[in-house]
C-alpha cells in the first residue's frame, strides 16, 4: 500500500463504543497526516519542476548559456600521475619546474613590454603622418590661399576624416575577418578564462596580432578609445603562448615547458600576463597585481603573487628601457608605462575639501551607472540588428567620421583661445581659428592623444580652460566613448573614462575656485584627478587596484586617501543601480561565470533544480563506436563514469543513472583512442596487440588542442 493512500475504517457493532470512537479518531489523525505529507510532497515536486522550468527559460532567454564549457583546473590524480610521482628523481623534476616558472614569468614581462612598445611606436608614427605630413601641409596651403581671398579649411577636415576612416577600417577588418574575439578591451574574456570558462580563441596568436595592431589603428584613427585596456588582454595572450612552448596557429612545437601544458598552469601564467599588461599600460606593477586579484583571478596563492609581481616589474622596466632609447634618452628611465600622467608637484588638499571629493564620488557613481545602462542597451541593439560583417564595418566607419566631425565642429563653434605661453607644446592644429600667439583649448583636448589631454587637464595652470569648454567636451566625449565601446574594433575604456572624468572634475574645480576666490591652494588639477578616478570607478567598479594604479601612474601618494574615498563612494552609488561594465558584458554574452558570492535570494534553490536531466555518462567498459559517437554529439570536456545505468521509471521526476565512479576527460579519451589503448590489464602495462604505452607526456604533447 502506498504511503499516500488514506486508511479506511468503520465502527464494529460488537465493539465498545468508547474504544471504537478512539480507534476511528486515531485512524482519522493518521489519514490527515498522510494527506498532509502527500500535499507537501506534491508541493515540493511542483516547486522543483517550476525551478527547473525557470532555469530552462533563463537559458532560452539568454540569462545563461549551455554552449560554453569549463576548463580543467583540477589535478587529475590517476594511476599515471601517481606512478610518475614514485619515479626516482621526481624531486629534482619539481625543483626544475619551480625554476622554470620564474623563467617563464621573466619572458612574459619582457615580451609584454615589447608588444606595448610596438603599439606605442605604431601610434606615434601614425600620428606623425596625420599631424605633420597631412594636416600641417594642408593648413599651410590654406593659409596661403586665405591671403589671396580663398580658403579650404573644410578640405583639412575632409582629409582628417578620410585618414581616420582608413585606420579604423584596418582595425575593424582585423576583428571582423581575422579574430572577432579581439574586439573591445578583452578584460571580460580574460576574466572568464581565469574563472574557468573556455572562451574559444581568447589566447591565440592571431588574437594577439589583431588586438595589438588593431588597437594601434583604433587610437591613431581618432576613436574615443584607449590602448591600456587591450594591453591586459595582450599580456594574457603572451603569457598563454610562452608558457606552453608551442604555437598552435603555425603548428610549431619548441619542446620546452611541456610540464606547463595544462589548464591549471596556464591559468596562473595568464594571471601574471594580465598583471604585466597593467604594469606596461600604466607603469604600475603593484596596481597590476592588485588588478589581477580584484578583477581577474578566481584562484590565488602566495607563490603566484610573487611571480605576478616579478612579471609586472620586469614588464614596466623593459618598457621603460625601450621607450627611453626610442625617444633618444637611453639610460634616462622616465617612461614607466604607456600612459604618463605627469607628477603632481606642490599640490595638497585641505580637510574641508574632502566633502567635495565625496560629492565627486557620488557624481561619478551616477555617471558611471548611466554609462553602463546606456551601453548595455546599445550593445543589445547591436546584437539584434547589426549582425552582418558589412554592417559592423559600416558602423565603425560611421563612428570614426562622427568623432572627427564632432571635434572640428566644436573647434569651430567654441571660441576658447588661450595665450601660447601657458602651453608651449603645441601643434599647428591646436592654433586653428586663434590669433597669433594664442591656441585653442578645444583643439588641445580633441586633437592630441587622449593621454596627453588627461595630462593637460591634470597639470595645466589655472584659467587654461573655460568652464564652457570643459562642459561641452565632457558631454561630447562621454557619448562618443559610449558609442565607441562595443564596436568591432580593439578598444579600451580606461583612458576615455579618465579623460571624461578629468574634464568634468576640472569643471568642479573651476566652480570651487569661483565660489571661494580668496582661498589659496585650490587648483583645478586635483579635482580633475578626483573626477577621472570617479568616472573610471563608476564604470568598471574597481577600488583597491584602481587606487594603486592612479597613485603609481601619478607618482604621488599625497592624494591616495582622496582617491580611495572617491572610489569607495563611487562603487556604493553605482552598485545601487547596476553592475560594472565588465560584469554587465559578461552577462550580456551569456557566459556562466561563477562569482565570488551566490546570487541574492538563491538560498532556497536546490542544486538539483539547475542541473541538467539529460546526463551523458560512460560505463567503465565502453565500445569505441559509442565513445566516438559521444565525442561527435557533445562538446563536453568531461564525462562521469558510472557503474550502472538504471532506466528511469515513469513515476520518477528525476532519472537515476547510476553510482559515480569517477570522471574521464575528453582529451584523455582522444589520447587513449589514438594510442589504441582499449583495455587495461591489472598491472597497468601492455593492453592489447597494437597498443602503445601511455605516459603523462603524451597528454602534454597534445595540449592545447
Amino acid at each position: 500500500m502506498s504511503d499516500r493512500t488514506p486508511l479506511l475504517t468503520t465502527l464494529d457493532p460488537n465493539e465498545d463504543p468508547a474504544t471504537g470512537l478512539e480507534r476511528v479518531a486515531s485512524f482519522a489523525n493518521e489519514n490527515a497526516e498522510i494527506r498532509r505529507r502527500s500535499r507537501e510532497q506534491e508541493q515540493r515536486e511542483l516547486e522543483d519542476s517550476r525551478q527547473y522550468d525557470s532555469f530552462k527559460n533563463m537559458e532560452k532567454e539568454g540569462a545563461v548559456s549551455s554552449r560554453y564549457e569549463s576548463l580543467n583546473y583540477e589535478i587529475v590524480e590517476n594511476k599515471l600521475f601517481r606512478a610518475e610521482e614514485m619515479e626516482p628523481g621526481h624531486q629534482r623534476k619539481l625543483f626544475r619546474q619551480s625554476v622554470n616558472r620564474w623563467v617563464v614569468c621573466f619572458f612574459i614581462g619582457v615580451l609584454t613590454a615589447i608588444v606595448a612598445a610596438a603599439i606605442d611606436i605604431t601610434i606615434y608614427y601614425s600620428s606623425v603622418v596625420k599631424f605633420r605630413l597631412i594636416i600641417s601641409n594642408l593648413l599651410n596651403f590654406c593659409e596661403k590661399r586665405m591671403e589671396v581671398g580663398g580658403g579650404c579649411i573644410w578640405t583639412v577636415e575632409f582629409a582628417w576624416i578620410c585618414y581616420n576612416c582608413i585606420l579604423v577600417t584596418i582595425s575593424a577588418c582585423l576583428v571582423i575577418f581575422l579574430s572577432p574575439i579581439a574586439a573591445g578591451s578583452g578584460i571580460s574574456q580574460v576574466k572568464c578564462f581565469l574563472n574557468g570558462v573556455e572562451i574559444p580563441g581568447v589566447v591565440r596568436l592571431k588574437t594577439l596580432f589583431a588586438k595589438a595592431f588593431g588597437v594601434a589603428c583604433t587610437v591613431a584613427g581618432g576613436l574615443s578609445a584607449g590602448k591600456e585596456g587591450p594591453m591586459i588582454h595582450s599580456g594574457a595572450v603572451v603569457a598563454a603562448g610562452i608558457s606552453q612552448g608551442k604555437c598552435v596557429t603555425f603548428s610549431l612545437d619548441f619542446h620546452i615547458f611541456e610540464q606547463f601544458r595544462n589548464d591549471r598552469e596556464k591559468r596562473d601564467f595568464v594571471s601574471a600576463g594580465a598583471a604585466a599588461g597593467v604594469a606596461a599600460a600604466f607603469g604600475a606593477p603593484i596596481g597590476g597585481v592588485l588588478f589581477s586579484l580584484e578583477e581577474g583571478a578566481s584562484f590565488w596563492n602566495q607563490s603566484l603573487t610573487w611571480r605576478m609581481f616579478f612579471a609586472a616589474m620586469i614588464s614596466s622596466f623593459t618598457l621603460n628601457c625601450i621607450l627611453s632609447v626610442f625617444h633618444g634618452v637611453g639610460g634616462f628611465l622616465s617612461w614607466n608605462g604607456l600612459a604618463n600622467f605627469g607628477v603632481f608637484e606642490n599640490h595638497s588638499y585641505n580637510i574641508w575639501e574632502i566633502p567635495i571629493f565625496l560629492l565627486i564620488g557620488v557624481l561619478g557613481g551616477l555617471s558611471g551607472a548611466l554609462f553602463n545602462s546606456l551601453n548595455l542597451k546599445l550593445s543589445r541593439f547591436r546584437k539584434k540588428y547589426i549582425r552582418s560583417k558589412c554592417q559592423k564595418l559600416m558602423e565603425c566607419l560611421l563612428v570614426a567620421a562622427a568623432s572627427a566631425f564632432t571635434g572640428f565642429v566644436t573647434l569651430f563653434v567654441v571660441n576658447d583661445c588661450q595665450p601660447v605661453g601657458r602651453n608651449p607644446k603645441l601643434t599647428e592644429v591646436t592654433k586653428l581659428w586663434c590669433r597669433k600667439g594664442q591656441y585653442s583649448a578645444v583643439a588641445n583636448l580633441f586633437f592630441q592623444s587622449p593621454e596627453e589631454s588627461v595630462k593637460s587637464l591634470f597639470h595645466s595652470p589655472t584659467n587654461s580652460y573655460a568652464a564652457s569648454t570643459l562642459l561641452i567636451f565632457a558631454v561630447e566625449y562621454y557619448f562618443l566613448s559610449l558609442w565607441t565601446y562595443g564596436l568591432s574594433v580593439p578598444s579600451g575604456i580606461f583612458i576615455p573614462t579618465l579623460l571624461t572624468g578629468a574634464s568634468w572634475g576640472r569643471l568642479v574645480g573651476v566652480i570651487v575656485e569661483y565660489m571661494f576666490p580668496d582661498v589659496t591652494g585650490i587648483h583645478p588639477g586635483k579635482y580633475a584627478l578626483a573626477g577621472a578616478a570617479a568616472q573610471l570607478g563608476g564604470v568598471v567598479r574597481m577600488t583597491i587596484s584602481l587606487t594603486a594604479i592612479l597613485v603609481e601612474a601619478t607618482r604621488d601618494i599625497t592624494f591616495g586617501l582622496p582617491i580611495m574615498l572617491v572610489l569607495m563612494v563611487t562603487k556604493w552609488v553605482g552598485d545601487f543601480f547596476n553592475e560594472g561594465l565588465y560584469d554587465a558584458h559578461i552577462e550580456l554574452n551569456e557566459v556562466p561565470i561563477l562569482g565570488w558570492c551566490a546570487p541574492e535570494l538563491s538560498r532556497n534553490i536546490l542544486a538539483g533544480s539547475i542541473m541538467r536531466r539529460d546526463v551523458v555518462t560512460m560505463m567503465p567498459r565502453e565500445r569505441v563506436s559509442r565513445v566516438i559517437e559521444v565525442l561527435h554529439a557533445t562538446s563536453h570536456h568531461g564525462f562521469p563514469v558510472i557503474d550502472e545505468i538504471n532506466s528511469p521509471s515513469t513515476e520518477e521526476k528525476i532519472p537515476e543513472y547510476g553510482h559515480l565512479k569517477g570522471l574521464i576527460l575528453k582529451s584523455q579519451l582522444i589520447i587513449l583512442m589514438k594510442k589504441r589503448v582499449f583495455y587495461e590489464d591489472p598491472d597497468c602495462h601492455i593492453l592489447v596487440d597494437g597498443s602503445e604505452l601511455v605516459q603523462l607526456s603524451d597528454f602534454a604533447d597534445e595540449y592545447p588542442s
